[in-house]
């Protein structure tokens, strides 16, 4: 039988659990504006999921080298998120700036586990895990991840690995 303490978990534990962004991961910073927010001044919820999609379409261009709009309207190859998750650790406020990264979890055949990761004040705001698929635009079936696409995540993930 396994005890868990009851109470608010130590500084330690959520910097475990939720760690900063490694050094070689890619970054954008957003600010928070008055559109984010609802009446108490802290960012609704859906909203850090259209941030997470900006930041993988800005991490696809400027991080891997792939224009993001090329690679569907010219390559006809989606990445549709087929399962998000995000726990939501301490609220963005209007007039804060974030400093959102991506780190490869997993690479698999034709699927991606993502950990987009929020940061303001040196600590993690939120932490969220996106799956993505590599779908054919045309048949809207999976596809196996194009050989350059793979080969430049391997890269990328190998420099988020380093310390």
């Amino acid at each position: 039988m396994t005890v868990v303490p009851l109470g608010k978990p130590s500084a330690n534990d959520h910097a475990t659990r939720y760690p900063l962004l490694p050094e070689g991961a890619f970054r954008v910073q957003r600010p928070i504006r008055f559109s984010h927010t609802d009446p108490a001044g802290i960012v609704y919820f859906p909203v850090y999921f259209d941030m997470f999609n900006g930041v993988i379409e800005d991490w696809f261009t400027q991080g891997l080298g792939f224009n993001y709009a090329s690679m569907i309207l010219e390559r006809r190859l989606g990445l549709p998120i087929v399962h998000a998750e995000c726990d939501f650790l301490i609220p963005g406020r209007m007039g804060e700036t974030l400093t959102l990264g991506v780190v490869i979890e997993r690479l698999g055949r034709s699927s991606i586990t993502l950990r987009i990761t929020a940061e303001a004040d040196g600590k993690v705001r939120l932490s969220g895990q996106l799956v993505v698929v590599a779908t054919s635009l045309d048949s809207f079936e999976s596809v196996p991840l194009p050989e350059d696409l793979r080969r430049s995540m391997e890269e990328y993930r190998i420099a988020c690995e380093r310390r």
